[in-house]
């Protein structure tokens, strides 16, 4: 027996379900205009930090990490393995075709599901349901349950009974599986009564019932009162009412929700979409409910009829109530027409992206209308099992009390790769055959490393791309872009062939995006790689720069996108040379550093660097205003107040005593004799100035004399010169007399011990020194020397000229003492050779090395045979002692050591002769060996007497004179032989 409503039955909705399908088959989806679509992916456990959705016209909707929902693309809130899923509402005919979701992890894992989205036309039929979470039963399985809701329901004049999915997870704290029932058009007239229904479900605990309004506001039937809507109290019923359209306003979508619970712990929301429109709105090919007619109009098997009832609901059109499920061996036909006097039904696939090692489940649940008598699966292969005697390796049959049929699938091998079936059937009402088929797509992927995995490339430049490591599946490699299509332009790399190398020329901005190196025959490789391809145009920065004379100068140069750079002032120095954007650091800035610089940038995505020139200004600094002083004495205060004219803010101020001591002027503070005085700034007749004093009570000696006074703001300092003078603290004249108030000129000059001056001006630099002081009008004088020499120990003296010439030029004196860091020296003492290094002010050594002249070098550690050490390294000391030594170890010696907390070592030669004791005498008397000048003479005549001999004697006499020369010869060389044969030089 076939009804219409076992029609709707058969009719499959299309669930959401976030199964991550293979890239290249997108899923089949048939919506009505007006609908939605859900699209999610089964992200797992990674940390998706990017989701974008891809419509059929090509834009790409950002959701993460910028969230661009809007009225028609929201995203959906994260579940434990789902954290990308948007849904789209209102869809028209413009949204048929291809939309590709695609997540990204933090961890650079792309995944994606596509969507084949056709018929999207008010006047055809079916239309899809959603699954709102998706989550796992166990931490390593994925799970699909599928329940299938009473068939029928009819009620007075409408019945709104469709297909019920429910998939079947385990949800987290405060999740809700939400189950989109078949949305339903409903043709009627003012005046008329309709009913809507969501069955009782044996395995739902039903709690709550809502209805949604056409204008948006959701009742809850608990205290709901609407007008013409009466809610259906019965026991078959979760959620029921009749509805009276009786005004326009009524005409629109609402939706009948039922919210319960399932197994006490996962929420269930079923949710039933209905629209009202007038009869005239609609064609005949519309799937409605149809208020006029009394005849149910089923399958196209089945003549049954049914009397008295108002309404029907009509037979859909064939194209929206068939579809077909095809593998390589078999071909299912999905519509409710007999075969072998079986009804099918299909329940949406389901596809799991995999590794060896995962665990899956598969379950198709009881049904209280169904009576289960038989369960098999269908292999990749077309060969069918029964799970009752079910012998296949990784594969296990679940048996429990609430499912129908089902297999927990362990993925053993590649061999488990391809398109499966579960089947169950059942009879209904005794007589009726049922097969419920859930087929489901294994697909094992496996994530790879690219090398690189980003890339940044300047436009029309190569790019290089291969994977981390080799693979035998070579041969298989491709690179895909955009929506995994397959790069066409594309060279293969010679140099890495067993590494899918690939070579793209002349990359244009078209480019950026993510690139894909995929391989594999059963197991699918990816590795994934992120392109970003900028244009040609030149970086806009700055080349012009002017600075003030004298002043300091930090500032960045180049493009933002600098990797490296190196900038080479107007004097072929140097600068800078390093990663990033060049830092131009100067302390002061001088006429030297006008003119043209050259600098060299590397930037992303390029191999060579650029040359630019940049071009340095030095302008003088504007005048600086006069600072203004005053002395008031006024028995026993003296009060000391500088001001100068400046509309900035005053951010310290602080004084100078006679004697070099700092004190600070801090606005309410006093401490001792000396209080602070004045206003931090003041306004007379618009002219700003800056004040600061200090009150002194009670002046001693000390405190009389020239004083400074120095006052800070945001762009310059100021200095003013004060003399404070007190008759009734002044008890001797010639202390009054030895302070005057003088200001330096433009000349300072050093005078070294031996005579040589060093001239130099604030902003100047010799090499050697280089002045160092805060500046002519602070009335200071500095100096600093980078690389002074015990040599230039001595009396050195200072010499400042005063801006009034008539004052006698300004003179000081000091003693400058250099030492050296480190002191070696070698000595005799009592026969053995003692070899010392030392260093300046006792500081801890970390080690203490020796040289000697032939090259062998050792620590205190590793001292050779007859050497003794006596350093103390804590105290800077290094000294070994030789207590026999020869002629080798008597020469001089190299002491290396390296200071505590440094990074390089110092050392030092001793300077010493070559030494010798006499013969027989255990004295401490040393003497030293010159050449002996006598045996030169002796020589010369031996040598002369020989080679007479030879010229005039006979030929026995001659070989007399050989022998006897040649033992002359190694007599001589054995007495003048001190040492053993020497050892192969070695260094530490």
């Amino acid at each position: 027996m076939r009804s219409s409503v076992k029609t709707a039955l058969c009719v499959l909705l299309i669930t959401g379900f976030a199964f991550t399908a293979k890239a290249s088959v997108p899923r089949q989806v048939t919506l009505n205009a007006g609908e939605k679509l859900q699209t999610s992916i089964l992200t797992l456990n990674d940390n998706v930090v990017g989701c974008y959705l891809s419509n059929p016209k090509g834009d790409e909707i950002e959701f993460k990490p910028q969230n661009h929902s809007n009225d028609k693309y929201q995203l959906l809130d994260d579940t434990d393995f789902v954290k990308c899923q948007v849904t789209v509402r209102n869809l028209d005919s413009n949204d048929n075709g291809l939309w590709v979701l695609r997540s990204v992890s933090d961890a650079g894992t792309t995944r994606t599901e596509s969507y084949q989205v056709i018929n999207l036309n008010l006047n055809q039929g079916t239309t899809a349901t959603a699954s709102d979470n998706i989550t796992t039963t166990e931490e390593s399985s994925k799970e699909i349950l599928t329940t299938l809701t009473p068939g029928e329901l009819l009620e007075e004049t409408t019945i709104a009974q469709a297909t019920e999915v429910i998939l079947d997870t385990t949800t987290g704290k405060d999740d809700v599986t939400a189950v989109d029932i078949e949305h339903v058009y409903i043709r009627t007239k003012l005046g008329e009564t309709h009913t809507l229904t969501i069955p009782e479900y044996d395995f739902m605990n039903n709690e709550k019932c809502y209805l949604v309004k056409p204008d948006g506001e959701q009742y809850d039937f608990e205290d709901m009162h609407i007008s013409d809507v009466e809610i259906i109290n019965d026991y078959t019923v979760a959620c029921g009412i009749r509805i009276f359209v009786s005004r326009e306003e009524m005409l629109g979508r609402w939706t009948l929700i039922s919210r319960g619970t399932r197994f006490s712990t996962e929420v269930v929301e079923r949710r039933l979409p209905f629209t009202i429109f007038l009869e005239a709105e609609t064609t005949s090919e519309t799937p409605i409910i149809d208020t006029t007619k009394s005849v149910e109009v089923t399958s196209k098997d089945s003549t049954t009829q049914k009397e008295n009832f108002d309404t029907t609901i009509v037979e859909l059109p064939k194209e929206t109530t068939e579809k077909s499920y095809t593998t390589e061996n078999y071909i299912i036909e999905t519509t409710t027409k007999k075969i072998e006097d079986v009804s099918i039904i299909n329940i949406d696939p389901g596809y799991f992206v995999t590794k060896i090692g995962e665990t899956h489940k598969v379950k198709i649940p009881e049904y209280d209308f169904l009576n289960s008598n038989e369960c098999y699966i269908i292999t990749p292969g077309g060969e069918r099992h029964d799970i009752e005697h079910l012998q296949l390796y990784g594969i296990e049959a679940i048996n429990d009390y609430n499912v129908a049929c089902g297999v927990k699938i362990h993925i053993v091998s590649e061999d488990m790769v391809g398109d499966w079936m579960l089947v169950s059937r059942a009879t209904r009402f005794s007589t009726e055959i049922v097969e419920r088929r859930l087929p489901f797509t294994i697909v094992i992927e496996e994530i790879v490393n690219a090398l690189p995995s980003e890339i940044t490339i300047m436009e029309g430049r190569d790019i290089y791309i291969r994977l981390e490591d080799a693979t035998s599946f070579h041969t298989t490699c491709k690179l895909l872009v955009g929506r995994d299509e397959k790069r066409v332009n594309v060279e293969r790399d010679p140099r890495y062939v067993d590494k899918c190398g690939f070579i793209v020329r002349n990359a244009t901005t078209n480019d950026t995006g993510f690139w894909k190196i995929s391989y594999g025959i059963k197991t699918i490789y990816f590795a994934w790689a992120r392109v970003t391809v900028y244009g040609r145009s030149d970086p806009s920065f700055q080349t012009h720069f002017t600075w003030t004379l004298d002043r300091p100068v930090t500032q960045l140069i180049g493009p933002e996108s600098t990797v490296y750079c190196k900038l080479v002032d107007a004097s072929h120095n140097t600068v800078f040379d390093g990663f990033g954007r060049c830092n131009v650091m100067l302390s002061r800035v001088s006429n030297e550093h006008a003119g043209t610089w050259k600098m060299y940038v590397g930037l992303q995505g390029r191999v060579l660097t650029d040359e630019y020139d940049v071009h340095v200004s030095i302008r003088k600094a504007d005048p600086k205003p006069a600072v203004s002083t005053s002395v008031v004495t006024n028995k026993p205060t003296v009060t000391l107040t500088c001001s100068v004219a400046s509309s900035e803010t005053l951010r310290s101020c602080k004084f100078r005593d006679p004697a070099g001591r700092i004190l600070l002027a801090t606005p309410g503070v006093g401490e001792g004799r000396y209080t602070f005085h004045g206003n931090s700034a003041s306004s007379v007749f618009g002219d700003y100035r800056l004040e600061c004093g200090i009150q002194i009570t009670d002046p001693v000696i000390s405190d009389l004399g020239l004083w400074r006074c120095a006052m800070e703001t945001d762009s310059d300092n100021y200095y003013g010169f004060l003399a404070a003078l007190c008759p009734w603290a002044m008890r001797d004249p010639e202390v009054a007399a030895s302070v005057r108030s003088v200001l330096p000129s433009s000349r300072d000059v050093f005078r070294a011990h031996n005579g040589t001056t060093f001239s130099i001006s604030p902003g100047e630099s010799t090499g050697a020194a280089e002045y160092a002081g805060a500046g002519f009008d602070a009335g200071e004088c500095s100096i600093r020397f980078s690389n002074l020499l015990p040599t230039d120990s001595g009396r050195w003296s200072c010499h400042v000229g005063i801006l009034d010439h008539q004052e006698p030029e300004q003179t000081a004196q000091f003693s400058l003492t250099v030492r050296d860091t480190l002191v070696a020296e070698q000595r005799m003492e009592k026969g053995a050779v003692i070899v010392t290094g030392r260093v300046y002010d006792d500081r801890a050594l970390d080690y203490c090395r020796f040289v000697r002249i032939d090259g062998l070098g050792f620590t205190t550690d590793n001292l050779p045979t007859g050497y003794r050490s006596d350093s103390q390294l804590s105290v800077g000391r290094c000294e070994i002692r030789i207590p026999n030594p020869s002629v080798l170890e008597r020469h001089p010696w190299t002491v290396a050591m390296r200071v505590q907390g440094m990074s390089f070592e110092f050392s030092k030669q001793t300077n010493h002769s070559l030494q010798m004791p006499e013969d027989g005498g255990d004295d401490d008397t040393i003497v030293i060996y010159r050449f002996p000048f006598s045996w030169i003479f002796i020589i010369v005549i031996g040598l002369s007497l020989i080679i007479v001999g030879i010229l005039v004697g006979p030929k026995k006499n001659r070989k007399w004179t050989y022998t006897k020369a040649s033992t002359f010869r190694e007599r001589k060389v054995a007495s003048e032989q001190t040492v053993p044969e020497k050892n192969t030089a070695m260094s530490a």
